[in-house]
């Protein structure tokens, strides 16, 4: 009799410990399944709050730069929409790469300035912070009169510049964007018609100047 009511202990022991063991099992696999469902929702709700962050951004910055190359000059033509320079020295090319990133290209007779920064639009007003690596390319004249084919054409050197600020105010031309300066001086600013943004972009990737900016 005590060998029998061993036996059903040991049984009922078994059993206990087989209960206890699939108790464990289920609770650890609802905390898992209940753990995944909060990360789940914890990254749509991220998510959510991105996408409505960004929403708000782009209703609030009713126009974008990216990809486009301006010209920046000290005339405007109110019939087309489009500035332009007649002097020296007064003109520039803005390349803005994204939506952050920016390179300009002032020009002259003899120098060309190369510089690179961020951007930030703030409603109808851009905001510029130039860094303080330029690139400056240099006409060599020398060139002009080299019979051996040895002399390079132009010079390039990088300059340390003190860093410094801009800022482009937004109007309408014809349902055209267009912006100008609030410095002393006014220039403006119009997409350039006459050169693709691609290319223009290319040729100075080609000459190194975003490697000396240290940009991609």
């Amino acid at each position: 009799m005590n060998l029998i009511a061993n036996s059903f202990q040991i049984i009922i022991n078994i059993n206990h410990h087989m209960i206890i063991k699939k108790t464990l099992t289920l609770l650890l696999f609802f905390f898992l399944f209940f753990l995944s469902i909060s990360c789940n929702q914890s990254q749509k709700e991220q998510s959510s709050r991105k996408e409505t962050k960004e929403i708000i951004n782009k209703k609030s910055n009713s126009f974008s730069l990216l990809n486009k190359l301006y010209l920046l000059a000290p005339e405007f033509n109110l019939e087309k929409c489009e500035s332009f320079a007649e002097c020296d020295c007064c003109a520039s090319h803005y390349v803005f790469l994204d939506s952050e990133n920016f390179i300009s290209v002032d020009y002259c007779l003899e120098v060309d300035m190369f510089y690179s920064g961020k951007y930030k639009i703030k409603k109808d007003t851009i905001e510029l912070d130039y860094n303080s690596t330029a690139v400056k390319k240099e006409y060599n004249w020398e060139s002009e009169t080299d019979t051996t084919n040895t002399q390079p054409k132009y010079f390039y050197k990088i300059e340390k510049c003190k860093p410094f600020k801009s800022k482009w105010v937004r109007f309408k031309c014809k349902e055209k964007n267009c912006f100008k300066t609030i410095e002393t001086e006014t220039d403006y600013a119009s997409v350039d018609k006459t050169k693709r943004m691609e290319i223009f972009l290319a040729d100075i990737k080609k000459e190194g100047i975003l490697d000396k900016l240290h940009l991609k």
